[in-house]
């Protein structure tokens, strides 16, 4: 982030708003798929895997419990990899780690609509939770402030408690705070829908919408001037 004396603070396009909301439709747009084409699964919800896990333990579904057990090991396994990439392509005034997040992203996806529909649907699901699991740990802040990429639990209740903060009167910056969440957490919710409405029409090859948002944000990231990224 740059910021100079009397200057309001620039952040770099990945932080901003739009940015914020295609990476939440992002989100929202691969849940949606899984849940639709492949078998009721959340691929980056994983809050609402391990509640299916623990409902199909208790009713002693163990078999199909493992249909919920591998996309929590994939998700696992893609923030580890990442944060074990992070250190080795870094580079000062660059976001290379973004970069070659967002790239790996694409490429999944690409990969899950060529070939899909020919594997099981726990594996499908497992590609796209570690797709999700890099997102979730690479994009981690809008306008300098944490928030979430993948879910909208956290930037509801972040939108409620910077609404309060405004009325309070505590921060200038608490009412556009809020709305930025309400925002992402809208761009959550039109990537679901766009991508219901897609499954019904493309079927497997659906799954490419969400890569083309990703696409966008790759160009907003190479477009980016080294010194806001510094």
């Amino acid at each position: 982030m740059a910021q100079h004396p009397n200057h309001p603070p620039v952040f770099p396009l990945h932080e901003q708003l739009p940015a914020a909301m295609i990476l939440a439709g992002v989100g929202g747009y691969m849940d949606a798929f899984s849940y639709l084409l492949h078998g009721n699964v959340f691929s980056s919800l994983q809050s609402g895997n391990v509640i299916l896990l623990g409902i199909h333990l208790a009713r002693g579904q163990w078999a199909s419990s493992g249909h919920y057990l591998l996309p929590l090991a994939a998700f696992y396994l893609g923030a580890f990899f990442i944060t074990l990439l992070a250190p080795y392509v870094h580079k000062p005034g660059q976001r290379r780690t973004h970069i070659i997040g967002v790239s790996i992203e694409i490429i999944i996806l690409l990969l899950t609509a060529l070939f899909g529909a020919r594997l099981p649907d726990t594996v499908v699901i497992a590609m796209m939770s570690f797709t999700a699991a890099i997102q979730l740990s690479v994009f981690r802040k809008m306008k300098g402030q944490p928030y979430t990429t993948t879910m909208t639990t956290g930037n509801i209740q972040a939108s409620a408690a910077y609404l309060a903060n405004a009325a309070l009167g505590t921060s200038t910056l608490a009412g556009h705070r809020s709305w930025d969440r309400i925002a992402v957490a809208l761009g959550f919710g039109l990537g679901a829908f766009l991508s219901a409405s897609l499954v019904p029409l493309l079927g497997q090859h659906a799954i490419i919408g969400g890569a083309g948002l990703l696409v966008i944000v790759l160009i907003l990231l190479l477009r980016e001037k080294p010194e806001l990224t510094a």
